[in-house]
């Protein structure tokens, strides 16, 4: 069986510090940028999470096989409804994975660009790595369209590719376990 290992990447849009605090406590955090209010989500969002929300990017220590990334998004989705109340998601969180030549994104939303790899999750490319940079594309969101957050993931794209080279054989890692429950 062929392991396609990744990076994982999570953005999390949010407003209540405590509770992305605590979203955050059981999590192996490798590298992380200071949260940002972007305009284009507050518009968004704000109806359901409320306004003055924050949205931060982050890479996860450890490589994924690739071919989780929908339980990925289902681990995700569950972690939203945990912190949910009466309905409303006081976290939006958004998995990934960067890998050499991509950032690619699960999402639950069927749209034009995204291909479903499984349990009603689409995977959709937001960068593809040209030229000595991770180059947006047509589709990609505004917030991955700045160059700070496109540095933050060239930088995660260094570490996955340090890790991946000291990586002899794959192990289950940790992240693994998130999708046992």
């Amino acid at each position: 069986m062929n392991i396609y290992l990744a990076k994982p990447i999570l953005s999390i849009t949010y407003r209540d510090e405590d509770v992305l605090r605590d979203f955050l406590n059981n999590l192996k955090v490798q590298r992380m940028t200071e949260p940002k209010a972007f305009p284009s989500i507050q518009s968004y969002y704000s109806k359901e999470m409320g306004e003055n929300l924050k949205k931060l990017f982050l890479s996860l220590h450890g490589l994924i096989d690739a071919r989780k990334l929908a339980d990925f998004k289902i681990w995700a989705m569950k972690k939203e409804v945990f912190y949910a109340i009466e309905g409303r998601r006081r976290l939006n969180i958004d998995p990934g994975y960067v890998d050499t030549h991509h950032l690619v994104l699960a999402s639950s939303k069927r749209r034009g660009g995204r291909l479903p790899i499984g349990n009603g999750v689409y995977a959709e490319i937001e960068y593809l790595y040209l030229y000595g940079g991770f180059r947006p594309l047509y589709w990609t969101y505004a917030d991955y369209r700045e160059k700070e957050t496109v540095k933050f993931f060239e930088q995660v794209r260094d570490d996955y590719l340090k890790e991946l080279k000291a990586t002899k054989h794959w192990d289950k890692t940790g992240l693994d376990l998130l999708f046992e429950d």
